[in-house]
Parts: structure tokens; sequence; C-alpha cells
């Protein structure tokens, strides 16, 4: 992949469900799935959906921080996820890609959209495969150790906090590979101001690239 060809409209991301702090998670009467349901639900989700070695470019799994952390999301249980997005190769179009969005709600995914990419540089130059990865390449388990290991600064750190994000990100301006992102949020201990906070983490899951949860 030459360096002179970016994707810039190719941000969505890998999502995998997330644990959190505490309290314990509520499903919730009103969201399909939650981080009880395991830290890769929305992963198992896209997995069921388009087979193990589909071509994925990014996938992004949101959950509620709550209303203990964010009032805005008061009306929304702790934990519960409320985005499972998935971008992949169009299967009838290999040069293309597809966007599909779950509704969070009933747990089904919605008909999938066509992705409009575009690039910064030589477009001629842009071939689609250097954005894409096989779903079987990307490994969840190790996630649930590191998040664990970083609890007890987080603890310290926050007077609460919730994990509220994990995504696989596709290349571009900040690295050239796929990585996986681990995005938690919570209040600070010292003053009770909301602060965010994220782990940049190899697909294999044994390599934190960058560890930002607490700035």
């Amino acid at each position: 992949m030459k360096k002179s060809v970016k994707l810039s409209a190719l941000s969505i991301t890998l999502g995998m469900a997330m644990l959190t702090h505490f309290p314990l998670y509520a499903n919730g009467t009103d969201y399909k799935y939650s981080l009880t349901d395991g830290i890769d639900i929305c992963f198992k989700k896209v997995k069921e959906k388009l087979g193990d070695e589909a071509k994925v470019s990014t996938i992004r799994a949101s959950f509620a921080s709550g209303g203990d952390i964010d009032p805005r999301s008061a009306n929304r249980p702790q934990g519960v996820m409320t985005t499972c997005t998935v971008t992949y190769q169009n299967p009838e179009d290999p040069k293309k890609l597809l966007s599909m969005r779950m509704d969070t709600r009933s747990g089904e995914f919605k008909k999938p959209a066509l992705v409009e990419i575009r690039v910064m540089g030589d477009a001629s130059k842009f071939n689609v495969n250097d954005y894409l990865i096989s779903l079987d390449k990307v490994v969840l388990t190790p996630l649930t150790a590191f998040m664990t290991s970083q609890e007890k600064n987080l603890s310290e750190h926050y007077s609460k906090f919730a994990w509220t994000g994990v995504s696989l990100s596709a290349p571009g301006t900040f690295s050239n590979v796929h990585h996986l992102r681990i995005d938690v949020e919570g209040r600070l201990a010292v003053n009770d101001i909301k602060e965010s906070g994220y782990a940049d983490i190899s697909v294999d899951g044994k390599k934190v690239n960058k560890n930002r949860l607490i700035k």
C-alpha cells in the first residue's frame, strides 16, 4: 500500500463487547444485547451473519456508560450495546464495500448499503484489499485479561468507570495495518469531571501499541 493513498471515509471500526467496572450490567428491556453477553457479542453476530472468513474493513461496537457517568445516557442502562456496525467486502463485487448496521433493539442487522470510497492522493493506486482483513485473523481472547489488568489503576483514577467501545480500525493516517481499540469513560476521582481514554492493540490481541486509558 503506497503511503500516498489514504482511505479517508472508511473509519467505522470492529466491534467487540466489553466489560465494565461496576455496577453489574443490566440488559435493559429496550436493547437486545449487553456486555453480559460477552466482550465479543457484536463480533459474534457479525461472524454469524457474514461467516468466519468474511473480509471486513471495520467493525464498531459501542456500549452505554450509564447515567452515573454521563447524564445523557440516563435512559440507557450501563453496558447495553447501542451500536454494532461492520464495513465489509461486497461478495458480488470485490472492488466495493458494503456497510451494515444492527438494530440494537431487535438484534437484527439492517439491509446493507454501498459504501462510497473516497481516496486522498492518487485514486488509481487504491486497492480495496489493502483495507480488508479476514475475521478469523482477529483474535479477541486476550482482551479480557488486558482489561482486567487495567482495573486497579482505573479504579484509583476514576470514582466510577465503564468500558464504552471496542473496535477494529482499518489502515489509515495513523497506522498502516488493522488494529483494535478499546474505549473507557469515567468520572475522575479527584473532581468528578467526566473523562475518556483508550488503548490501541494489535489484531492478535498480544501487543499494546498505545495505552492511554489514563491521560
